[in-house]
């Protein structure tokens, strides 16, 4: 029988240790033999190729948004200036001054789409704490919640982040912490992407002219068409025309509405509420923002 000090795992930790590793050694797969801290210490042959890998995806992955989202359905713009006398009015759908919208903001259907096609799952690492908050029946003002956008195998690929206060939902906490969610998750989305020269996360407010819109009283369809068009855009165009629901809107209320368990009689009765009209009355960015509500 060989001697316990002959054995290769004694010999193994009883030479002395050699030199330190070369660094600037390559593998025979072009890697690194120390992994390195920055993306620029990778090999000038790899760090090229995968900058060519990634910015082909990624015009892939913008020729399909734009083939395969829809406008008002998965983004579109949403009216911010509060002082507008539509908004004043509770109607801020009816207006149409081009200076009192947002700029193209993603939704949270366009969102979704976008992290099924990816492959990404959602998480939000900090909302059990708000639900052990309401268990212990704490106060709750303010809601921050951290999303974070998995990969098949548990990764972390993007995070966002998303806050809210009651106040601004009737404090309402269902509705705040929904909205709050909603905000982290189409902020980490638009990063994970790199969508950030399509999408904005936030309204950001985009007034260049007050136009007629400083007035009290309830204003004409035609009394808010005074403003700046963007170039390209006639005042003939599709800003001053109400064209009717699409099919998809139509088709994706019912789905959504059948989803929440409502009836036709309900859906009907809760469109008449909000716009006082039927469901196949409403227009385009009437039904865009009743798929807004649906999903709120």
């Amino acid at each position: 029988m060989e001697h316990v000090s002959k054995t290769a795992i004694l010999k193994r930790y009883s030479q002395p240790p050699g030199d330190p590793p070369d660094n600037d050694k390559q593998s025979p797969s072009g890697g690194i033999s120390v992994f390195p801290f920055s993306p620029l210490d990778l090999p000038s042959e790899t760090f090229e190729n995968a900058i060519k890998r990634r910015e082909q995806n990624h015009k892939r992955l913008i020729h399909w948004i734009k083939n395969n989202l829809q406008p008002d359905v998965h983004y579109g713009r949403i009216h911010v200036f509060e002082q507008c006398k539509y908004a004043r009015a509770g109607v801020p759908h009816r207006c149409r001054d081009f200076s009192h919208m947002s700029m193209i903001t993603l939704w949270k259907a366009g969102a979704e789409k976008i992290l099924s096609v990816l492959g990404l799952s959602v998480h939000f690492p900090n909302l059990h704490k708000y639900e052990e908050a309401a268990v212990f029946r704490q106060e709750i003002s303010t809601i921050i919640l951290r999303c974070e956008l998995k990969t098949l195998n548990g990764k972390v690929a993007a995070e966002g982040s998303g806050a809210r206060h009651i106040k601004q939902d009737n404090w309402n906490l269902n509705t705040s912490i929904k909205m709050a969610c909603k905000s982290a998750m189409i902020g980490a989305t638009i990063r994970v992407a790199g969508l950030t020269g399509a999408f904005i996360r936030t309204h950001r407010r985009t007034l260049t002219k007050m136009s007629g819109c400083n007035k009290n009283s309830v204003p004409a369809m035609s009394d808010c068409h005074n403003y700046n068009l963007p170039p390209g855009v006639s005042r003939t165009g599709s800003y001053h025309e109400d064209k009717p629901i699409s099919q998809k809107q139509k088709n994706l209320i019912q789905k959504i509405a059948g989803r929440k368990g409502m009836t036709i009689e309900g859906l009907e009765k809760q469109v008449n509420n909000q716009f006082n009209k039927d469901l196949t009355g409403l227009d385009r960015v009437e039904a865009s923002k009743f798929i807004q509500h649906l999903n709120g």
